[in-house]
C-alpha cells in the first residue's frame, strides 16, 4: 500500500484516490485534487522538502557520473569529464523536479495526510 502510494505521487497523481494529477503544469502543482478534493498544499513552503531531497540528491549523481565516466574514459579531458555531469544534473534536475514534489506529496500523505476541508489547517 505505501509503495502505490508513493509510487502513484512520483506518476503525478493523487496520493489519496489514485484518479486525479498532481501537475498543472511543467514547474508547477494543482492547488487540490480534481477528483477527491484534497489540497496537495495545506500551508505556504510545504514543498520545500521536495527541493530539499532533490538538491541533495542530485550532486551525488553527478559525482557517480563523474566517476564512471573517468572509469571508462581516462584519458578524457576535465572539461568534458565535469561538463557531462553537470549538463546531465540540469537536464534531470528539471525534467524530474515536479516528479520528485509528488513524491513529496505522497509522502506528507503518508506521514500526515492529506486534507480537503481548510487548506490553512
Amino acid at each position: 500500500m505505501m509503495w502505490r502510494t508513493l509510487w502513484a505521487g512520483f506518476r503525478l497523481r493523487c496520493p489519496n484516490c489514485k484518479q486525479g494529477h498532481i501537475s498543472r503544469g511543467i514547474f508547477s502543482v494543482q492547488q487540490q485534487c480534481e477528483v477527491c478534493g484534497v489540497y496537495f498544499e495545506r500551508k505556504s513552503g510545504e514543498s520545500a522538502g521536495a527541493s530539499i531531497i532533490w538538491i541533495s540528491i542530485l550532486p551525488f549523481l553527478a559525482l557517480m557520473l563523474f566517476f564512471v565516466l573517468h572509469r571508462l574514459w581516462p584519458d578524457a579531458s576535465l572539461v568534458i569529464l565535469l561538463g557531462v555531469p553537470v549538463g546531465l544534473l540540469l537536464i534531470v534536475g528539471a525534467v524530474f523536479y515536479r516528479n520528485v514534489r509528488g513524491l513529496w506529496i505522497a509522502i506528507v500523505h503518508l506521514t500526515d495526510g492529506l486534507k480537503g476541508d481548510n487548506p490553512q489547517v
